[in-house]
């Protein structure tokens, strides 16, 4: 099968419970029109950090397989995702497909060879780092806004969603049909700093908490953006062909990372923790499947998915080659389209030998081991939530904290999360051969764990003039 147009569009930091198909105070009623209209995916499950999920939705790869298990990339790291595994858009691209990226990176940009339009993307437009500014487009005071090797600082003002979306829409409608197409749209929405503009905020409520607000807001742009994208492919006569995933790349942010007691916007419950943990909260996704090709629609899927089958099921639908690298995900396409078994049984959250922690899931059984305690409650939205102005403690939310029992050094958890996806029984205790015989599961994956490659800063790294670089490192 080739495609007209298929791609993912990511959304940064999407909370489980900030989609209204979960909670109806959230406004998306596009991206509701189109999970009911196609596959809702209710397990479908991504790395617990930004830099982490990337890598394997474009490599296909866990990241414990390439050495990006550990933390996020911050600007000035001497690293970049590995150039030893071909990239979902090189794939493509030798398949015929024009490939085109517009948004977040955040996968290296010490080295050109790192960025976006040298790893199989015939454009880019969008930001190298993890986060900037939504209307001046910087991140530690300097600029990280590109088209291609073009820095563009005459932008500044613009809100960077609207930026993506005039790009995505040019991308649709300028396509030579051809040739099919792919792209890939990882927007910043809702992401952190909170920003929006003023006509978003004004669909929600003065009485909500300040943060809660905004970050509603920009899910609410998002879903605007979504709308526009969509109109464009089907006024370019492309989307009868199309495929279009909609996933978040990680759990949402409670708390601030730069100020553990304030509010960043973002709610998981009933799911328990937040980005940054092993816990539901942190890696399970809000995420659809929309497509006029789909052999069975309008439903909510329960089969297991995970980050790293889009890879091989996008290269199976556009009958490119999965051949050369090993490959850790699944075609999904019979379950996405016909509603069949999902392809896997098991599936690795992580395995991070820094922090350390890992998590194992095998059919309904998950296991957690290591260094998990931290936001491990469940933060139901709170109706007056004080502004992050008061500097809300963490207190201020409703959660109830969990009895820690310990296995050896490091705590030792086990759910059944088809039963309890909330995570509120541990079943350690009542189970020990389960968890001995995945523990012992998880041992024998950690032999083939690449060590994290998260160097300190490198000074070579910082801003010229303002600006971030690349050319300072040497690429590996």
């Amino acid at each position: 099968m080739e495609l007209a147009a298929g791609g993912p569009v990511d959304s940064d930091r999407v909370c489980y419970n900030d989609v209204s198909w979960h909670n109806p105070d959230i406004l998306s009623p596009t991206l509701e029109a189109l999970a009911r209209e196609g596959v809702i995916l209710e397990q479908n499950y991504a790395q617990p950090l930004c830099t982490p999920s990337r890598s394997a939705l474009l490599s296909g790869r866990y990241p414990f397989h390439v050495g990006r298990q550990d933390d996020v990339l911050r600007p000035h790291m001497p690293t970049g995702l590995t150039l030893n595994v071909t990239l979902l858009p090189e794939r493509l691209r030798s398949a015929g497909y024009s490939t085109h990226m517009v948004g977040k990176w955040h996968q290296g940009n010490c080295a050109p060879e790192y960025l976006p339009h040298h790893r199989g993307f015939d454009t880019f437009l969008g930001f190298w780092c993890g986060q900037v500014d939504h209307y001046n487009h910087s991140v530690q005071g300097a600029l990280d806004f590109w088209d291609g090797d073009r820095a563009l600082p005459e932008l500044e003002g613009v809100y960077a969603t609207s930026v993506f979306t005039d790009r995505a829409e040019s991308i649709i409608k300028e396509h030579d049909a051809s040739r099919p197409l792919f792209l890939y749209l990882p927007f910043q929405n809702p992401h952190a700093p909170l920003e929006a503009p003023a006509e978003y905020e004004e669909l929600y409520p003065a009485t909500m908490n300040a943060d809660r607000r905004t970050y509603s807001a920009m899910v609410t742009a998002l879903d605007d953006s979504v709308g526009r994208v969509v109109q464009a492919l089907k006024d370019a006569g492309l989307y009868s062909n199309s495929v279009i995933l909609f996933v978040g790349d990680n759990g949402g942010s409670v708390f601030s990372y730069t100020d553990s007691k304030t509010s960043d916007g973002g709610n998981n419950y009933p799911l328990r923790g937040e980005k940054g943990t092993l816990w539901e909260g942190g890696t399970r996704t809000p995420a659809f499947v929309h497509s006029p090709l789909l052999e069975r629609a309008g439903y909510v899927s329960h089969e297991l998915i995970h980050i790293t089958d889009w890879m091989p099921t996008l290269l199976r639908l556009a009958g490119a080659s999965a051949d050369g690298d090993p490959l850790d995900g699944f075609d999904q396409w019979p379950m996405l389209s016909a509603g069949q078994p999902s392809a896997r049984t098991e599936m690795v959250y992580n395995i991070d030998e820094k922090l350390p922690n890992a998590a194992l899931r095998i059919g309904d059984m998950k296991l957690l081991w290591g260094d998990n305690s931290d936001s491990s409650d469940w933060y139901p939205v709170l109706e007056a939530l004080p502004d992050s102005s008061d500097r809300a403690p963490a207190s201020a939310w409703r959660s109830v904290r969990s009895s820690l029992g310990s296995l050896g050094e490091y705590p030792v958890y086990l759910f059944n999360v088809t039963a309890d996806p909330t995570e509120r029984l541990d079943l350690s205790s009542l189970m020990p051969e389960t968890v001995q015989a995945m523990l012992e599961r998880l041992l024998e994956l950690s032999k083939e764990l690449v060590p994290a490659d998260v160097p300190f800063p490198d000074p070579r790294g910082h801003p010229v003039d303002g600006v971030w670089t690349t050319g300072w490192c040497k690429p590996y």
